[in-house]
């Protein structure tokens, strides 16, 4: 099972837990679920859950995807053991929000070479109790 880890900027909270909890709680445990899949399953990791960005810029990056009436995008990255780097969750609203969920996903991938201690691992039950 791969783990997943959090960017979480020195002496804030994790940008993705502050997304999630903004969330309706159908689609918080909708977004656990998928997680727990991408972690657990190979072959979650392709069409339509996850797509791969072939660009050269953003050939690195991934996008979950996840829809309940909205469409709720998380941008991630792999590490070197495969292990998943949960970057930039957004609402999908427009094409042009996925281009600028992956250039601020870029700038926050050279913050975590900056800072290897930057990331933290995803704790299922962090969501669960809140």
């Amino acid at each position: 099972m791969k783990k997943i880890y959090l960017y979480k900027p020195p002496g804030e909270e994790a940008p993705f837990l502050q997304f999630l909890k903004a969330t309706e709680p159908k689609m918080r445990k909708k977004l656990q679920y998928g997680l727990r899949c991408l972690a657990c399953f190979p072959e979650y990791m392709t069409e339509p859950h996850v797509k791969h960005f072939s660009i050269e810029r953003y050939n690195r990056l991934y996008e979950y995807r996840e829809r309940i009436r909205i469409l709720v995008r998380v941008i991630f990255t792999l590490d070197e053991k495969g292990d998943i780097i949960l970057l930039y969750p957004f609402v999908k609203k427009h094409d042009r929000n996925t281009m600028q969920a992956l250039e601020a996903s870029v700038h926050i991938i050279e913050k975590i070479r900056a800072s290897p201690g930057s990331i933290i691992e995803y704790q299922f039950e962090q969501e669960e109790k809140g």
